[in-house]
C-alpha cells in the first residue's frame, strides 16, 4: 500500500522561460527536479526538468518558487 497522498498536479516547465537559476531545485524537498545542459559535458544552456514524475509530491514549491514563471502546475487527468 502506498505512503503518498494522491497527487492532483505535477509541474510542467516551460524551457523557453526557464533560465536554469535552480532556485526550484533548491526548495524540492523530494529532489525530483534536475538541472540539464543543452550541450555535451554540461556545456551550455541549463534548463530545470522533472527527472522523477512518480516521486513528485504535487507541493507547488517549485512553481511558487519560481521568479520566472517557468513553472505551471498542471492537473492529473
Amino acid at each position: 500500500m502506498s505512503q503518498h497522498k494522491p497527487r492532483k498536479a505535477l509541474p510542467v516547465i516551460d524551457p523557453d522561460r526557464c533560465t536554469g537559476c535552480g532556485r526550484c531545485i533548491v526548495v524540492c524537498e523530494p529532489k525530483v527536479l534536475w538541472l540539464e545542459a543543452e550541450g555535451p559535458n554540461g556545456m551550455g544552456r541549463k534548463r530545470s526538468v522533472l527527472h522523477d514524475e512518480p516521486g513528485c509530491t504535487g507541493c507547488a514549491l517549485c512553481a511558487l518558487t519560481c521568479p520566472f514563471d517557468a513553472i505551471q502546475m498542471v492537473k492529473i487527468a
